[in-house]
């Protein structure tokens, strides 16, 4: 529980909670925090679809924790479908308070990572003034609703066996959780990390001196031997010149019996090409 209770409520359920963007610390800028709302809303989620996921053999969680930026609040896999969850705030009459926008992203992205996208209602009596104390889940079982359809989702209904490539998106977290595990190996302190694609870096940590570093991880798929390191990374230095940068290159490939086929697919077993860090900008 206490493993869990980490996982889904990283900054401390019931503290004050203060976010800041580290991806643009080197700019000056820190984006509103989210609210007290909005995380206790997604701790109730977290926690109910937990509930559900050890019920069913091998269901995990991709995503978890709170990132930022982000398309959605939290993602998990079963089988070979991931499912992507936004918290849909309601009042007791059952109007919608999720922003336009945010329905947008998670669509847009749920399309080009092959995601189903699903809401999870919470009823919040006052969504302007909420009593936190109040805020409850809609429905019991999952309460997953698909984003466009408000259709039930029922993960076991719409997840097989059948073979499901990884997305793009699902092999830079892969890659990213890699980077991170390893980090942990060598007792290093993690600030943050985020995994959407067009965002850089993808890890922020504390080095052996206790200097903040950031972290650009990038995965291929098997036969390519390495990563190339993404076309604007001297912008990339640029935004973060205050402190010392790293490149992480990641090849994973597949550990299948059939020889022909070098796809990657989703809860498959794989082979991890990684020869740690290449330090690309140092501080003068």
């Amino acid at each position: 529980m206490e493993f869990l209770r980490k996982l889904l409520n990283p900054f401390g359920k019931n503290k004050n909670r203060y976010y800041q963007d580290l991806s643009k610390d080197s700019q000056r800028v820190s984006p509103n925090p989210p609210s007290e709302l909005l995380l206790y809303s997604r701790d109730i989620a977290g926690i109910q679809i937990q509930a559900n996921m050890a019920i069913l053999n091998n269901c995990k969680w991709i995503r978890a924790e709170f990132t930022y930026p982000a398309f959605d609040s939290m993602n998990f896999i079963y089988k070979n479908q991931v499912f992507s969850v936004i918290i849909d705030i309601q009042d007791e009459e059952g109007k919608s308070y999720l922003p336009e926008h945010y329905i947008k992203r998670q669509l847009y992205a749920s399309k080009e990572y092959n995601l189903i996208p699903c809401k999870f209602p919470v009823v919040v009596p006052d969504p302007y003034n909420p009593d936190i104390s109040q805020v409850k889940s809609k429905n019991k079982g999952w309460n997953l609703f698909h984003t466009e359809t408000d259709e039930p989702i029922i993960p076991e209904h719409l997840a097989t066996t059948e073979k499901v490539e990884m997305s793009d998106w699902e092999l830079r977290n892969f890659g990213i959780k890699f980077v991170m595990k390893y980090l942990q190996s060598q007792h290093l302190s993690i600030h943050s990390y985020q995994d959407t694609l067009e965002v850089d870096p993808q890890i922020w940590f504390d080095d052996k001196d206790g200097k903040k570093c950031w972290v650009v991880v990038r995965c291929e798929r098997y036969p390519s031997t390495e990563a190339k390191k993404p076309k604007q990374m001297k912008e990339i230095i640029r935004r973060c010149f205050k402190n010392e940068g790293y490149f992480a290159s990641i090849v994973v490939i597949p550990a299948n019996d059939d020889k022909d086929d070098e796809k990657l697919y989703r809860m498959s077993n794989v082979r991890i090409n990684f020869s740690g860090f290449e330090k690309i900008h140092s501080i003068i």
